[in-house]
């Protein structure tokens, strides 16, 4: 008796779960995580850890009533299937958010956006919109 899962079955399994609601609702948990966390969950090649395996198997089961992917780590291949399918959503809507044209007026603004970054991040004497604001007062100061 063969142990081995054919390929075409397991692939099957997955389509037939990606369309569940508790995959879509796990998959949505799971959209707002940042890339370190999703790291601990997947394989650089795209595969699910045990971690993850289990976990999506216990909520999948715990919604469901009891119910079970037919193989192991089908429930967690169609959650990793979902989300990238709202990521690529996400992202698309995003691109279509954007201007296609960028104007003088955009493009101040998105420097004064970054210079307020960069005051949060490096403190405000030494954000470089500071620094230079003060080199070029210093020279103003010393041509008058």
């Amino acid at each position: 008796m063969p142990t081995c899962l054919p390929a075409s079955a397991f692939d099957q399994s997955v389509k037939e779960l990606s369309g569940h609601l508790v995959i879509d609702e796990i998959a949505r948990s799971l959209l707002g995580i940042t890339p370190d966390m999703l790291n601990n969950l997947v394989y650089e090649d795209g595969r699910p850890t045990y971690r993850l395996t289990a976990l999506a198997n216990d909520r999948f089961a715990e919604r469901t009533g009891g119910e079970h992917g037919r193989y192991i780590g089908s429930a967690a291949r169609a959650v990793l299937a979902r989300l990238a399918e709202l990521r690529a959503d996400a992202t698309t809507r995003l691109l279509a958010t954007l201007p296609t044209t960028v104007t003088e007026a955009l493009a101040a603004e998105l420097e004064a956006r970054q210079a307020l970054r960069d005051m949060w991040h490096h403190g405000f004497p030494g954000c470089p919109l500071t620094r230079y604001a003060e080199a070029a007062g210093r020279l103003a100061d010393r041509l008058s």
